[in-house]
């Protein structure tokens, strides 16, 4: 058992290394970890509706400063 001595340390280091690649991987995607939310948790017609309210005050805007 003496001679194997350095096995373990590359184990670990190996398992190490998984959890870092599949942290890097999931963090990437947006996808998260379960207790996370996601990057991308707004659905496209949220994202679409805030993007219509923002035109919609920049019109306003416009007309304001049209109005001077």
């Amino acid at each position: 058992m003496w001679g194997f001595w350095w096995i373990l340390p590359l184990l670990g280091l190996s398992i190490c290394l998984g959890f870092l690649v599949v942290a890097f991987r999931f963090m990437s995607t947006g996808r998260g970890f379960m207790c996370m939310g996601g990057h991308r948790s707004m659905g496209n017609d949220e994202v679409a509706e805030m993007r219509r309210d923002i035109h919609a005050l920049h019109e306003e805007v416009k007309q304001l400063k049209a109005s001077r």
